[in-house]
């Protein structure tokens, strides 16, 4: 229970809520709040499930070590790689030759999170299917998207231009070779669980999730930017 009740804390001080605050959003008595802050009371386990729904946090983060420690950075610009990263890498082709992915919906709620609170977010892709990751770009309120064959920093750089904002203020995930270039470059540089190990190795975040799986949306919450119901 040590680190439920440090996990439980640092969530509460990074959103800036008090355990009377987090009371009343989950219908526990802030007594019982309280006590299992200082580890006094251990919840019951749906008392735990309320409160990991009320912060947006995975059930499992709460009770690992340093499960929600805040990632210090102020991102203006998020930028994110496809294949691999919003999708597990896999690719279903039909047999008329066109091409489909599974995208996760908790990425894309994260994302349109990120958006509400003022945070640019971009899309970068080697790949060839522009028109169905233009789709998903629109879904989201996704501004910035490129799919094609140009150095990835190469794009990034001119959006930031575009953008007025500085490299050191971006935050990138990226999980193959070709986006080394641009996790080398940014501020805070990020990947799935299952990136290659030359990605994992020059990445300041190693995330617990798999491409494809709510990656995204670990590192959003992570920064901060998911908004409390």
């Amino acid at each position: 229970m040590k680190f439920f009740a440090q996990n439980l804390q640092r969530a509460l001080e990074h959103r800036d809520l008090t355990p009377e605050d987090l009371a009343v959003y989950v219908g526990i008595d802030v007594t019982d709040i309280r006590k299992a802050l200082t580890g006094e009371k251990c919840l019951l386990p749906s008392e735990h499930l309320r409160v990991s729904k009320a912060l947006r946090i995975g059930l499992m983060r709460l009770f690992a070590e340093n499960g929600c420690a805040h990632v210090p950075f102020e991102c203006k610009l998020l930028v994110l790689d496809i294949d691999g990263v919003m999708t597990d890498g896999g690719m279903i082709v039909n047999s008329d030759g066109t091409e489909a992915k599974k995208f996760n919906t908790k990425d894309g709620m994260a994302i349109k999170n990120a958006i509400k609170l003022g945070v640019e977010v971009g899309f970068i892709s080697s790949g060839k299917n522009i028109d169905l990751i233009q789709y998903r770009a629109d879904m989201l309120g996704v501004k910035h998207v490129y799919v094609g064959s140009s150095e990835k920093l190469d794009v990034l750089t001119e959006w930031c231009k575009n953008l007025n904002i500085p490299l050191s203020e971006v935050a990138y995930i990226g999980d193959d070779l070709n986006d080394l270039l641009v996790l080398q470059s940014v501020g805070l540089s990020a990947c799935p669980a299952d990136a290659v190990p030359a990605v994992r190795d020059v990445c300041s975040q190693i995330l617990t999730r798999k491409g494809g799986e709510g990656c995204v949306r670990e590192l959003v919450e992570l920064m901060g930017y998911m908004i409390m119901e």
